[in-house]
């Protein structure tokens, strides 16, 4: 499931992933929110997959690579937050895929990572 992060400016899409990732969560939840902030123009994005993360099932693996591919020129700045590995890694090498800034973050950088999703480019 996705948790909103409360706390951050209107214009900054701030989620945190908690258990098991599902398609029906991306499809109810991070989709559409980021879909109307994409309306607005390029958005910023933390996303947080802390301890109480456990994964993603596989149609929500899908779905993130299939909207990544779709958006990749719709993000200005993402600032992932993630202990994972295979996370960590495959934000490492996808980061030149993508037009705008891509910050990548241990959990313990939370607050790092909240300042510089903020911060203007």
């Amino acid at each position: 499931m996705f948790k909103p992060i409360p706390g951050l400016p209107p214009d900054v899409l701030a989620i945190e992933a908690i258990g098991k990732v599902t398609h029906q969560d991306y499809q109810e939840a991070l989709i559409p929110a980021a879909e109307a902030l994409m309306a607005k123009g390029p958005i910023r994005v933390l996303f947080v997959a802390g301890p109480d993360f456990t994964g993603y099932d596989l149609e929500a693996l899908w779905d993130d690579a299939a909207f990544g591919s779709k958006h990749w020129r719709d993000f200005s700045r993402m600032a992932i937050v993630a202990d994972v590995g295979w996370m960590r890694a495959a934000v490492s090498m996808f980061k030149p895929f993508f037009r705008g800034e891509v910050g990548l973050f241990r959990v313990s950088e939370l607050d790092e990572a909240k300042g510089w999703i903020v911060a203007r480019e």
